[in-house]
């Protein structure tokens, strides 16, 4: 990383965030503290982005909120240590052991991943961690820094595309394929599923493009509606999902009223 003020840029802009926006959400969360300091105003985040200014602690914890990355990740992009300052907001020091594990297959090596438990399952969105800070082997992650691919998180409740795409997956995002295909697929298995951005959140899922009108398209088991979202207002098909790695379930046990169990 060699630009921090680039890098919350390319934050910001991977969630599809103004710097107005970025604005409104910092001054609630100062508002709710009640402490001015957590505000962070355009003209500040606009000097820090170009590399004028470096974010105080307050800044730091108010831009972690925004862009749901660590409060470690953004001290260690501008060369901090977490513990030198005396000054760090409550509870941004916390220590993290529990973790959740995941296992997952990259061709013919079997490997697990160990999320720690402050990476966020709850939504799906595109990922702000790094592939490192996911415990993705150093193998795929020469993949990844190509460039051209993202990665995402299905949200553990979504079930938009069923067993196709569980909730609790991660997915490889190709960015350089976002653009809605057509074709005579024979299973829906072949069909291409999308993930994509729109106005209210961040969907993996099959999609129908008419003009510039998007129909975001469920599994036929899916409790999720058809979406229809007018493009590029209100909608963005950031790529095409080429892999997926879902969660794997072990043992469901019918005392646990159908909790499963994960390593």
């Amino acid at each position: 990383m060699t630009n921090p003020g680039e890098w919350l840029r390319g934050l910001r802009e991977d969630l599809h965030l103004t710097r107005m926006a970025v604005e409104r959400l910092t001054s609630e969360a100062a508002a709710k503290a009640n402490n001015e300091r957590y505000r962070i105003r355009r003209g500040r985040l606009t000097e820090i982005e170009e590399g004028k200014a470096v974010p105080d602690i307050f800044e730091v914890e108010s831009l972690c909120e925004c862009y749901k990355v660590t409060y470690e990740a953004v001290l260690h992009a501008f060369g901090m240590r977490l513990g030198a300052s005396h000054d760090a907001p409550q509870g941004s020091t916390e220590s993290h052991d529990a973790s959740k594990r995941w296992s997952f297959t990259d061709t013919d090596r079997p490997f697990s991943l160990t999320f720690q438990s402050k990476i966020s399952f709850d939504t799906t969105r595109l990922v702000t961690e790094s592939a490192e800070d996911l415990g993705v082997p150093a193998v795929v992650r020469q993949r990844l820094d190509a460039g051209q691919f993202r990665l995402g998180i299905v949200g553990l409740d979504d079930d938009t595309m069923d067993d196709l795409v569980p909730g609790g997956s991660v997915v490889v995002i190709d960015k350089s394929h976002n653009t809605v295909e057509t074709g005579d697929w024979k299973t829906i298995q072949e069909r291409p599923i999308y993930f994509v951005w729109h106005e209210k959140g961040y969907s993996c899922s099959w999609c129908h493009l008419v003009r510039d009108t998007l129909f975001i398209v469920p599994h036929p088991t899916s409790r999720h509606p058809v979406m229809i979202f007018k493009m590029p207002r209100a909608a963005t098909i950031i790529g095409r999902i080429v892999h997926v790695w879902p969660p794997m379930i072990l043992s469901k046990s019918p005392a646990s009223g159908g909790h499963s169990s994960m390593s």
